[in-house]
């Protein structure tokens, strides 16, 4: 997890919000909502049918309720009809609208309380919400038609590129599927290096430091998962962030980028391990900024410099090609139905790009002894620095003390 080194109680992400349009809960809801509603009511018509209602309310208890109808959302006075209903202040509803906060992002830092019905019922509507105000269109298999390559063609989406593969042709599949895999990036020395750098930092790490997250196995052993900010013991591992032929291929996704090479978590490496029973081992589908933050931390791309052999049996990177450009609903694994789920299979030394907002997911190893190593380095624009101090995260709002003053950092203690 990231940690808040200045001690501040992360004002700054007060600040951000702050620097966003003020949505009026009234007004939004009169006058905004019916209007957009009528600019895109065709991006979300279908996926709303049959869906509850849902309902807003302010502390003081103004409240709206929005319902799905053939023409869009309508929208109501009043809770009585809201299935699933959100107690929430002006500002929180603000954020929300302005994709600083999500549904879930919403309700674990208590900004908001679902008072009636479930956070599902809210979650349900918001790909929907999001294509309301953005005019993005919601992810489903439509997407196929648009995964098309420069030549006319559909992209073949296990494709491997080598290191001096043509750059438009990469730039293209990157901007479209999401992704991309480039094949030998570094050498068997280089790799060698990173893993026994990775060993040291490993060996420097306990349970309960404040970089790292853990996860209890079946057996009941604690095991290391994440190690953020690798710097702190590792020199190589620090300067990998400025490292050429990452850099160049980071900036297919965007010229402008540059490393987080401070914050966002630095330097970081994953680790895969079999039969994790608890803890954030294994990922479900979900991007980057699951809590909110999306347009401080997108566009943002995540490098992967793969340590080791990457299949069903030894843990992978999942993805679903093109839902970088669409909103998105929350899956579970098995709901995919006719979506393009993309296994990448890798080998070390091989560079893998995703870019934060593309769905993605690192489902359980299926062997017995899996051990996959990852390192991962995040490129994202100026205005993220602008707004995120060093040796922080959008996602610290997550790792503060709850009520009970239990702070969410190992498996072992939530």
């Amino acid at each position: 997890m990231g940690t808040d080194t200045r001690g501040t109680g992360l004002p700054w992400v007060e600040a951000i919000a702050g620097s966003f349009p003020r949505y009026s809960f009234d007004e939004f809801h009169t006058i905004q909502l019916p209007a957009l509603n009528a600019r895109n009511a065709v991006l979300l018509v279908d996926d709303l049918a049959g869906v509850p209602p849902l309902g807003f309310r302010l502390p003081g208890g103004r409240a709206f309720t929005w319902a799905a109808t053939a023409d869009g959302i309508r929208v109501v006075e009043g809770e009585q009809n809201a299935e699933t209903l959100v107690e929430l202040d002006e500002t929180t509803f603000s954020s929300y609208l302005n994709e600083l906060l999500t549904a879930s992002g919403s309700v674990r830092t208590e900004r908001a309380t679902v008072v009636r019905g479930s956070l599902d019922g809210w979650k349900r509507w918001q790909p929907a919400t999001r294509s309301l105000i953005s005019g993005r269109p919601i992810y489903t298999d439509a997407v196929r038609d648009t995964l098309v390559g420069l030549d006319g063609e559909p992209l073949d989406l296990l494709r491997r590129f080598p290191v001096d593969g043509d750059r438009d042709e990469m730039r293209h599949f990157l901007d479209t599927a999401g992704f991309l895999h480039v094949k030998e990036v570094y050498s068997p020395e280089e790799i060698a290096s990173f893993r026994e750098e990775v060993e040291f930092v490993r060996s420097r790490t306990t349970p309960g430091d404040p970089y790292s997250w853990w996860s209890l196995n079946a057996d009941g052993d604690e095991v290391v998962t994440r190690i953020n900010y690798l710097g702190r013991h590792s020199e190589v591992l620090q300067e990998l962030c400025f490292e050429p032929r990452m850099t160049e291929f980071a900036r297919l996704g965007n010229p402008a980028f540059r490393v987080c090479d401070d914050r966002l978590d630095g330097p970081m490496v994953f680790v895969k391990s079999s039969d994790i029973v608890k803890g954030d081992g294994d990922l479900g589908w979900h991007t980057d900024d699951g809590i909110g933050g999306h347009p401080v931390l997108c566009p943002l791309i995540q490098a992967g410099v793969q340590l080791d052999h990457a299949d069903p049996e030894n843990g992978q990177l999942m993805v679903l090609a093109g839902s970088h450009r669409y909103t998105n609903h929350w899956l579970q694994w098995g709901e995919e139905g006719n979506l393009p789920v993309v296994r990448l299979e890798t080998e070390p030394g091989d560079l893998t790009l995703h870019f934060g907002d593309l769905m993605h997911s690192t489902p359980p190893p299926v062997g017995r002894n899996a051990g996959r190593r990852a390192l991962y380095y995040k490129f994202s624009e100026e205005k993220t620095f602008e707004w995120v101090p060093p040796g922080c995260h959008y996602n610290d709002a997550l790792f503060h003390a709850d009520a009970t003053g239990k702070v969410s950092a190992r498996a072992a203690t939530h």
